[in-house]
């Protein structure tokens, strides 16, 4: 019952924090899309109404109050006590439209709203919206005015569309509450207690609280968003599998009060508003702290997760400088959170329409969650690009991607929502675990990462990146013993396919530094014959180094240039061992590093013949 109690702790302090100006719903209330709003005055007298069309969809979402039956409502005959759709509240509606159980619709509206109005819990706004619905003119006097053009004629009433939830105005001269029903205080306090005075008498053993009090029989749906029909907790299904023989009452496997329900509810549905993370077919991710009010950032990238910082992380081309970097980031924003406050994770998606699974739960000390936070930013780091908006040039960082951009590296940037939503979830147990990376994840990403020439520049760009970081965290995670490969060249790294890597980029450069003196805009041979490459590495490189870049060193050669790039091929091969080299064996993720990690001095300019100390040659000595 971890979580059930977790989530009440957090719906009292959210309560009584004055800090919070949105707070979770009251209990015995529920939003619903309301687009119909109905303005009366004090005496129940019609005014005016208007409906809320798809420009004012944010303004739909309505706090109405509710039963714990209305609640869970489907399809069966269960009204809300005061807010409720237009079949349920209009007693004429049954005048101009056909449907089923429309008068019981009205009477069950209409006797739980009366009965609420004419109790010791009734206030003038109350009485008002009752007195106008027994009426029952409801429909009429919007037809009368004709002030809504969806609504003016009978055969627009008896529309499916116009069956929409109502909201109350009540304008009421000299009140200090608003107008607005939905958001009145003192109407959400004043049903709190008609409703526990008078629906909830019988009382039990509640298991979260460990109190007598009213037990849940049906619990609250709705938790991701307002069509969310996909419960956590169910019970109502007596004839089929859902005790499976171990029980014959839903109260002799658990019982929860029916606050003890709300209260986790709400509260979960607050932290999925404000600081969840829905991805895919549903997927949704959430995490919170038990008693600040800090949000940890688990499904973020590095830059993302400290969105107000500098790029300082720039300047960074080592391993142990960047992960420096990002520990310093990751103990200022955490490092105000006590040091006794827990951080927990949840996972939810929906197994069918109705049902709702709890895919994982973990609760962590701080120390904790922020050792595997830093195992996983600080190993997973990598050179990051993005764009920042109105800018024409890229930013260049440090930062480990997120695990979407991992899902989409491993499956491309159409990547199914299901496809998108499992690699997630598998990879939000190695963020919090420390584990390595899937293999076949890792794999999907070298594999794509190795066919560049099918990416186009931005996906390139940005897969190569993510597949490096990926591929890096797997070398270190899998054999800690190893010397982790740093964030930039190691030109003393002597592991066979880091060297072919770097060969395969001296023999993009070369080729396409003369294309573009030429003007000349096409895949490089190297990019070409990539995929090749990393299944028979020695063989393509002599067909490359030996037919292929001749015509290009024959032009560099015009202006003396070629040599420093022939130079550079032979210090590289020089750090082979001649057994690997000549052997045909595949070459491994590694070679991307080689390759992405060459490339990278070529773009940023600091190329560098280690022995002679000499620059690679610049585009105006090679110019023709």
């Amino acid at each position: 019952m971890g979580w059930l109690s977790e989530l009440n702790n957090v719906y009292d302090r959210l309560i009584e924090n004055d800090r919070i100006d949105e707070k979770p719903l009251p209990l015995y209330h529920i939003t619903n899309n309301a687009r119909l709003e109905i303005t009366l005055n004090g005496k129940g007298i019609f005014q005016t109404a208007k409906l809320l069309g798809k420009a004012e969809r944010d303004k739909w979402q309505t706090c109405m109050p509710c039963t714990e039956k209305s609640a869970a409502r489907t399809s069966g005959v269960e009204a809300y006590p005061l807010c409720d759709k237009l079949e349920y509240v209009a007693g004429d509606y049954v005048d101009y439209a056909k449907g089923k159980n429309l008068r019981e619709k009205h009477s069950e509206y209409f006797s739980l709203l009366e009965g609420w109005a004419q109790s010791d819990f009734s206030n003038p706004k109350i009485m008002s919206v009752y007195n106008y619905v027994k009426k029952g003119t409801l429909i009429k006097d919007i037809l009368d005015r004709k002030i809504i053009p969806e609504m003016d004629t009978p055969e627009k009433i008896s529309a499916k569309e116009s069956n929409v939830f109502i909201r109350w105005n009540v304008e009421i001269p000299r009140d200090d509450m608003p107008s607005e029903t939905w958001i009145d205080s003192e109407i959400q306090r004043l049903w709190i207690e008609y409703y526990s005075c008078n629906f909830l008498q019988e009382k039990s053993f509640c298991y979260i609280s460990g109190k007598d009090e009213p037990i849940a029989v049906l619990h609250p749906a709705k938790i991701r968003n307002a069509g969310d029909s996909a419960k956590l907790i169910s019970s109502n299904d007596s004839s089929n599998f859902t005790f499976r023989g171990r029980f014959t009452e839903a109260s002799q496997a658990c019982q929860i009060s029916i606050a003890s329900s709300i209260k986790a509810h709400n509260s979960l549905r607050w932290l999925i508003d404000k600081q969840g993370t829905t991805v895919g077919n549903g997927l949704t991710i959430v995490a919170w702290c038990s008693v600040s009010d800090y949000q940890p950032h688990v499904l973020k990238n590095t830059k993302d997760s400290f969105p107000n910082e500098e790029d300082d992380q720039i300047k960074y081309f080592a391993s142990e400088k960047s992960a420096k970097a990002i520990k310093n980031r990751l103990s200022g924003y955490y490092g105000k959170i006590n040091k006794n406050d827990r951080i927990l994770i949840m996972a939810l998606n929906a197994a069918t329409p109705g049902r709702m699974s709890i895919l994982l739960y973990r609760e962590f000390s701080k120390s904790d969650f922020f050792e595997a936070q830093e195992y996983w930013h600080g190993h997973l780091a990598w050179f990051y690009t993005y764009w920042k908006k109105g800018e024409k040039q890229p930013v260049h960082t440090i930062s480990a991607p997120s695990p979407e951009e991992i899902a989409k590296a491993a499956y491309g940037g159409h990547v199914s929502d299901s496809a998108k939503a499992m690699t997630i979830q598998r990879l939000l147990s190695c963020i919090i675990d420390k584990t390595p990376i899937p293999k076949d994840i890792e794999q999907l990403c070298f594999s794509r990462a190795s066919r560049l020439n099918t990416l186009d520049g931005s996906e390139r760009e940005k897969t190569l990146e993510t597949a490096c970081a990926v591929i890096k965290y797997n070398l270190f995670s899998q054999n800690e013993n190893k010397k982790e490969y740093i964030v930039g060249l190691e030109e003393d790294r002597k592991d066979r396919d880091y060297l072919y890597g770097r060969l395969l980029a001296v023999a993009d450069r070369v080729e396409s530094r003369v294309l573009y003196q030429r003007k000349e805009k096409r895949e490089t041979n190297a990019v070409r014959y990539m995929q090749r490459f990393t299944r028979y590495p020695c063989s393509t490189w002599e067909l490359l180094y030996a037919e292929k870049l001749r015509p290009y060193f024959s032009f560099l050669s015009k202006k003396g240039q070629d040599w420093w790039y022939e130079a550079l091929i032979r210090e590289i091969k020089g750090l082979f061992d001649h057994d690997e080299f000549v052997s045909e064996k595949k070459l491994s993720g590694e070679f991307l590093l080689g390759y992405h990690c060459q490339q990278k001095v070529f773009w940023d300019g600091i190329a560098n013949l280690k022995a002679a100390e000499q620059p690679e040659p610049t585009d105006e000595e090679v110019e023709e």
